[in-house]
């Protein structure tokens, strides 16, 4: 199978593992993957439900939900805008300081031990390959959105 045919398995794979890694490491954690994008969307200061929704691309009730079950959790809390009634803030409470403590890969030493063994240089390369790959692949899907009118 020549590089070309390959790439797309290849990156089917890669990302199955790394994304099977993330979810073994969070379930560990009693947290899933919608949670913690939820969480990290709100790492970034308060948003919408509505926003949040639009930035992990889940429908907003799934995102409901989840907010639901974080706030439950003590982890994010709901809170009406003072001047417009309306809207409805979600933010994260002090608690998402246990996730940073508890949560393996949101602790800066993660990534360094999941890569151990491979050299620097591999990484470098491994790096530059991908950043190559992501320009590409980033040009042909917005030529693909334009095509579409999106």
């Amino acid at each position: 199978m020549d590089g070309i045919a390959q790439l797309p398995l290849l990156l089917n794979q890669t990302s199955k593992l790394y994304l099977g890694i993330l979810t073994e490491e969070l379930g560990r954690c009693g947290i899933t993957k919608p949670q913690i994008l939820v969480v990290e969307q709100l790492m970034e200061g308060r948003k919408t439900i509505g926003e949040i929704s639009k930035a992990v691309d889940l429908s907003y009730s799934t995102v409901s939900g989840i907010i639901d079950r974080l706030e439950r959790d003590n982890l994010v809390m709901r809170s009406k805008d003072e001047k417009d009634r309306r809207i409805v803030w979600v933010s994260l409470t002090e608690e998402p300081e246990w996730l940073k403590k508890n949560v393996p890969f949101m602790q800066e030493e993660y990534f360094p031990g999941v890569f151990a063994g491979i050299s620097e240089e591999k990484v470098q390369q491994i790096a530059e390959s991908l950043e190559v790959l992501n320009t590409f692949l980033e040009q042909k899907y917005k030529t693909l959105c334009r095509e579409r009118g999106k």
